[in-house]
C-alpha cells in the first residue's frame, strides 16, 4: 500500500469520528430539553391575586387592595394565557344584566357617586356661527323726482350720516321751472273756473316733481319761480353708497344716495338639518360677538327661511337685534347661541352617568345598598353637560354619576358579564 493511500484512509476516518461526535452531541442536547420541557409543564404553578385596576399589586392569598380596596382576583395558570383569557373575554363582555358589589370601603376608595332621578324640563342649546346684515326694511334710496343738474350736494362721503327731511343735495330742473310759470299764468288768470283748475293741476305737478307745499306756497307769495328744488331724506341712517358727484346732470327717477338705518340690525345664523327639530320662531338666542368681549345680547329669532343649502345642509335663521351705540357693524361675524326648551317633562342625567360603546349606551344603577346594576337606556337630546335618557330608567332611581367607568371595569374583570 502506498504512502498516499494510507494517508486519505487516515484522513476519511478522523472525518468519520468528528461527524458521530457532532451527531450524538445534537440527539443528547435535544432530549435534555425535551425532558426539562416535560418537567417544567408537570410543575403546578403557585396561584397568584392580582389588584385589576393596579396591576403591580400581588399576592399569594385572597384579600383587597391596598391602593383602592377592590378584591383581588386570581391569576390561574401562566400569566400569559390569563393575559390571552382576558383579552378574549373582554371583546365579548357588555354590561347589559350585570351586577357589581362593593364594600363602602370601596366606595368611598372608587369616588362612586348617586344621584336620584327626578323629570324636569328637557333643554338643549345649539351653538353656531352667524353675520350681521341690514335690516331690509330700513333701507332706503334718496333718488331725484325731476331730471336736472345737481347744484349741491350736502353728503360728502360713503359712511356720512343723514336725517329725516334734512336737505342731502338741491337740482336746477327745467321741467320744474316751466312747471313753476304755469302755475303762477293759472293763479293770474283767476277767478275763472278754468283758471282754479289750471292752477290746481299745476300744484299738484309741482308736487309730483318735488316740490313740498311750504315751497308751493313761497312761489305764489312771491311771484317768482325758485330757480333750484331741495331733495330731502326719507330716513335717517347711514350713506351706504354715494352715487352721484355735484353738477352732474340725473334723469328723473335716478338714485342719489343709498342709506342705511342701523338702529336696528338682522343676525343671521345657520342652522343644520339635525338642529332643525329643535328651533322654531319666537326661541331665545343669545348673541357674541369678539369685537364686544363680554357682551351678550340677548333676541330672539323672527324668521325662518324654507329651504336647506344644498353644500352645507343648512337653514338661516334671522334674529333682529337692537343695535345700540351702532356697536354692530354689518358684515361682522358672530356666535350664536340658541336656547330650546320642549317644554315636556324628562329624565336629565349628568353626562358622566353615560357609558357609550358606539351604538349602545349604559348606565349603572344602584339596586341595594352597595349593589349597582348595568342598565341599557337610550338617549335623546344632549346638552354640554346633560343627556336625556328616553328609555331604560325611571323616575325615583339611584344612578351612578360618577366612578361608572370603574364599575364596568369592575364587572369585566371579574367575568361578569358575557356576550
Amino acid at each position: 500500500m502506498s504512502a498516499m493511500n494510507k494517508k486519505r484512509i487516515i484522513l476519511a476516518a478522523a472525518i468519520t469520528i468528528v461527524l458521530a461526535a457532532i451527531i450524538g452531541g445534537v440527539v443528547w442536547q435535544r432530549q435534555r430539553s425535551n425532558d426539562a420541557g416535560h418537567v417544567h409543564a408537570g410543575a403546578p404553578e403557585a396561584a397568584t391575586y392580582y389588584c385589576p385596576m393596579h396591576p403591580t399589586v400581588t399576592s399569594d392569598k385572597p384579600g383587597n387592595c391596598p391602593i383602592c380596596g377592590m378584591t383581588l382576583v386570581k391569576r390561574s395558570g401562566s400569566k400569559q394565557a390569563d393575559v390571552a383569557a382576558q383579552i378574549a373575554d373582554s371583546a365579548r363582555l357588555e354590561p347589559a344584566g350585570s351586577t357589581v358589589s362593593i364594600s363602602p370601603a370601596q366606595r368611598v376608595m372608587a369616588n362612586v357617586k348617586t344621584v336620584k332621578l327626578a323629570p324636569t324640563t328637557s333643554s338643549s342649546e345649539v351653538v353656531t356661527t352667524g353675520r350681521v346684515t341690514f335690516d331690509e326694511r330700513r333701507l332706503a334710496q334718496v333718488t331725484a323726482y325731476t331730471a336736472g343738474r345737481i347744484e349741491q350736494l350736502f353728503v360728502d362721503f360713503t359712511g356720512d350720516t343723514v336725517t329725516r327731511g334734512g336737505t342731502v343735495a338741491t337740482i336746477y330742473s327745467p321741467d320744474l321751472y316751466a312747471t313753476q310759470r304755469e302755475y303762477l299764468v293759472a293763479l293770474g288768470s283767476q277767478p275763472s273756473t278754468l283758471g282754479k283748475e289750471l292752477a290746481e293741476s299745476s300744484r299738484r305737478r309741482l308736487l309730483l316733481l318735488g316740490m313740498s307745499a311750504a315751497q308751493i306756497k313761497q312761489v305764489a307769495r312771491t311771484g317768482k319761480p325758485i330757480t333750484s328744488t331741495a331733495v330731502t331724506a326719507s330716513v335717517s341712517g347711514i350713506v351706504t353708497r354715494k352715487l352721484v358727484v355735484p353738477q352732474q346732470y340725473v334723469a328723473a327717477g335716478q338714485a342719489l344716495l343709498e342709506v342705511a338705518d342701523l338702529s336696528t340690525v338682522w343676525v343671521e345664523a345657520d342652522v343644520y338639518e339635525q338642529d332643525l327639530s329643535r328651533t322654531a320662531v319666537g326661541q331665545r338666542v343669545s348673541v357674541t360677538a369678539p369685537a364686544l368681549p363680554g357682551q351678550e345680547l340677548p333676541g330672539k329669532i323672527t324668521f325662518i327661511q324654507p329651504i336647506v343649502t344644498g353644500e352645507s345642509r343648512a337653514t338661516r335663521v334671522r334674529i333682529e337685534l337692537p343695535n345700540r351705540n351702532l356697536q354692530l357693524k354689518p358684515d361682522m361675524f358672530v356666535t350664536v347661541k340658541l336656547f330650546g326648551v320642549s317644554g315636556r317633562p324628562a329624565l336629565m342625567v349628568p353626562a358622566t352617568a353615560v357609558i357609550d360603546r358606539g351604538q349602545r349606551q349604559f348606565v349603572w344603577v344602584e339596586i341595594s345598598a352597595g349593589t349597582f346594576a348595568a342598565r341599557e337606556v337610550k338617549v335623546g337630546s344632549r346638552t354640554p353637560d346633560r343627556i336625556e335618557i328616553l328609555s331604560g330608567l325611571k323616575a325615583g332611581e339611584m344612578v351612578a354619576v360618577e366612578g361608572g367607568f370603574l364599575l364596568d371595569s369592575e364587572a369585566q374583570l371579574r367575568g361578569a358579564t358575557r356576550g
